[in-house]
């Protein structure tokens, strides 16, 4: 059984963390929770007592997990790291670091595997849709992603790692990958207006098949108000107990997209199998991409990747860094 420490005490850590966890109970234990004042919080019944993270006296844990606000991860990066962590993995929320924080992600490396927990990559309607449409070459996210969690979201059904350039107007993000696939972002997200289309080289699955004529139905498989599973044309992906545990209640008919929410609880379940199973989960320097991707984007409206601009390269590493001491 793993040993977790967990830093932080928000909406994140109550609503997806410990309840996975509490899923999870027969491989991993929580040693502790530290934030930033104490106090004590309830999930799913259970009590715990949250512990001022000054007061914290070592890190002896098999994993770390940190949901901290985005501001606040250098400080706890450089607290956690004053104590030896060589043999203690680390899992941290997305984006990992502000864009002009770059230069305190290296701290993370001080840690025996460094991993984020970006549990878009671990939506459990990916597998199927990509199972329905043979080779992805084209999604379209119609108010259903954000910023970075959509750049990695869309890496993860296009099959491709790589983002080689994007450009964002008029409120459509367009990012172009490396094997020629397309992702196309329109804004602002809404999951609750939101939906999905996916074209692929066998046929096409949307969750909106009143928005795109000819597609297959993406839909949530739901019997007696449970999530059994996911559906993507003829393909189906089923949910374990704790996948259906973890999605709560579900009308029948609910749009995909609009379950995000406890879609998302469910991937993070599985970063945590994929950790205790000894696969990792998502790659530090891949978030960290996302970031940088989704920064150019925000503030210069397009993103070209090169030596320079892509945040995989020494040289692009050592500008970042450089910029970052400048900016904060």
């Amino acid at each position: 059984m793993k040993t977790v420490l967990i830093v932080g005490s928000g909406k994140r850590v109550r609503e997806a963390a410990l309840p996975a966890l509490q899923r999870l109970g027969d491989r991993y234990a929580v040693r502790g929770i530290y934030a930033r004042t104490a106090k004590s919080v309830e999930v799913g019944g259970t009590a715990y007592e949250v512990n001022a993270l000054d007061a914290l006296d070592g890190v002896e844990a098999d994993l770390v997990y940190v949901a901290v606000t985005k501001d606040a991860v250098p400080g706890v990066l450089e607290r956690l790291t004053s104590f030896e962590v060589g043999g203690t993995d680390l899992l941290i929320d997305t984006p990992v670091v502000r864009f002009k924080h770059f230069r305190h992600a290296a701290k993370a490396r001080a840690f025996r595997n460094a991993w984020v927990a970006e549990d878009c990559t671990e939506l459990p309607w990916l597998a199927p849709v990509r199972a329905a449409v043979g080779e992805p070459r084209r999604v379209v996210f119609h108010r259903s992603a954000y910023a970075y969690h959509g750049v990695a979201t869309a890496k993860a059904l296009l099959g491709c790692d790589r983002v080689t350039r994007g450009r964002r107007k008029a409120g459509i993000r367009t990012l172009a990958f490396a094997n020629g696939a397309v992702a196309e972002i329109v804004e602002p997200r809404d999951y609750s207006r939101g939906w999905v289309h996916v074209a692929g080289s066998a046929g096409s699955v949307t969750d909106a098949p009143d928005e795109v004529a000819g597609a297959a139905a993406l839909e949530a498989i739901v019997t007696d108000g449970a999530c059994t599973g996911l559906r993507a044309g003829d393909a189906v992906a089923e949910l374990d107990a704790d996948g259906t545990a973890l999605m709560g209640a579900v009308e029948p008919g609910t749009r995909v997209t609009a379950l995000m929410d406890p879609l998302k609880r469910v991937g993070f379940l599985r970063l945590l199998k994929r950790i205790a199973d000894g696969q990792g989960a998502y790659p530090l320097d891949a978030a960290i991409d996302d970031m940088v991707v989704d920064y150019h984007l925000e503030k210069l409206g397009m993103y070209v990747s090169n030596p320079l601009t892509s945040a995989r390269t020494g040289l692009s590493r050592f500008l970042l860094r450089s910029l970052s001491r400048v900016s904060g």
